[in-house]
């Protein structure tokens, strides 16, 4: 007598094939999610660096109150404040005709952008605008997962 259906181990290794498909399928979407993170943060930090040149040009000062062509080494953490000069001025900016930034002043991450004039790149002090990165570790701790753009070459 022949019985009809599937046994136990034809079960199991389907299962187990759906579920290998499924933590792939999963992994993938992580993975897009978080590319589609860098990539955000990329093209604000270009507007933002676009910006931040067109500050340091018409007041002839960083964010941080810095000469424009002197490094400094005084870090803002939170460029949407009146004190970076970017969305608004304290009155410490000379010749400022801004707002020149009107886009998003957190990182996909939730994280504020900055600017900071002595982040080190390659061992050497560089001027950027930067995001600290999906794991949002910052403030002079460097890691590979930062996102910055150079506004010194």
């Amino acid at each position: 007598m022949k019985k009809n259906g599937f046994t136990l181990i034809e079960i199991m290794v389907v299962v187990s094939i759906v579920g290998l498909l499924a933590t792939m399928a999963g992994l993938a979407v992580q993975k897009g999610v978080r590319n589609s993170g860098i990539n955000q943060a990329q093209a604000e930090l270009e507007m933002m660096s676009a910006a931040t040149l067109q500050l340091a040009w018409d007041t002839g000062r960083w964010p941080n109150q810095t000469i424009r062509t002197q490094q400094g080494s005084y870090e803002i953490w939170d460029i949407s404040g009146d004190k970076s000069g970017l969305l608004g001025t304290d009155g410490r900016f000379d010749n400022w005709k801004g707002p020149y930034y009107e886009g998003s002043t957190k990182d996909p991450w939730g994280n504020n952008y900055f600017f900071d004039p002595d982040f080190r790149v390659d061992g050497v002090m560089r001027i950027v605008v930067g995001s600290f990165g999906p794991n949002g570790k910052g403030r002079n701790v460097y890691d590979d997962d930062d996102i910055y753009v150079l506004l010194d070459n």
